[in-house]
């Protein structure tokens, strides 16, 4: 299977809603602001250009157990900063003087690990196995701590989810996933297709 079918592409936005919006719902309590993720749009891509985009922050989420590969989670930089003001005791209003420093990281690692664990309990119980993953690492123009793993920069077909990410009035912006079809081929394997 070199791409997927519409059918199997609206099961893995199926998965991915209801992942996510465990993940928003962790979000929202971390941030204690109401937080909503709309109903994803899936695409599959030759290739993502979004990986070089300077305003952008990815998050490799590599999983441990369940599944075997890893996928990126990707947001503006605009929306990682509001997010740790909001966990650092801010408002969220005013981020123009805030820099991606070792707190700030700190604290948008903490929101996506929060996130991605809800992500992986959702995973374990539509897969029905146990999921896990490690800890998300974050690339930005600031910080480097991982290479984008071959699978998902080599020009093979990736599935890319786009959710609207929506906080309080703060946030209103494109969230990406991006998964490449190795997992894919596994989760819709478990899904008997």
């Amino acid at each position: 299977m070199n791409s997927i079918t519409k059918e199997q592409a609206d099961i893995i936005g199926e998965v991915a809603n209801i992942c996510t919006g465990n993940a928003a719902t962790a979000l929202s309590l971390m941030t204690n602001r109401r937080t909503n993720i709309t109903t994803p749009i899936v695409e599959v891509l030759a290739k993502e250009d979004a990986l070089a985009k300077p305003d952008r922050i990815l998050v490799k989420v590599p999983y441990t157990k369940g599944l075997d590969g890893t996928n990126l989670m990707v947001l503006k930089e605009h929306d990682a900063l509001v997010i740790a003001n909001l966990m650092m005791g801010g408002d969220g209003t005013d981020v123009s003087n805030m820099t991606f420093d070792e707190i700030t990281l700190s604290a948008v690692s903490e929101a996506m690990n929060q996130m991605c664990g809800r992500i992986a309990t959702s995973m374990s119980q539509l897969l029905r196995t146990p999921t896990d993953i490690g800890f998300p690492l974050i690339n930005s123009q600031y910080k480097t701590t991982f290479e984008i793993p071959d699978e998902l920069c080599n020009g093979t077909d990736i599935v890319k989810v786009t959710f609207r990410l929506s906080i309080d009035g703060l946030i209103n912006s494109a969230l990406w996933q991006l998964y490449p079809l190795s997992i894919v081929k596994q989760i819709l394997a478990q899904e008997g297709l």
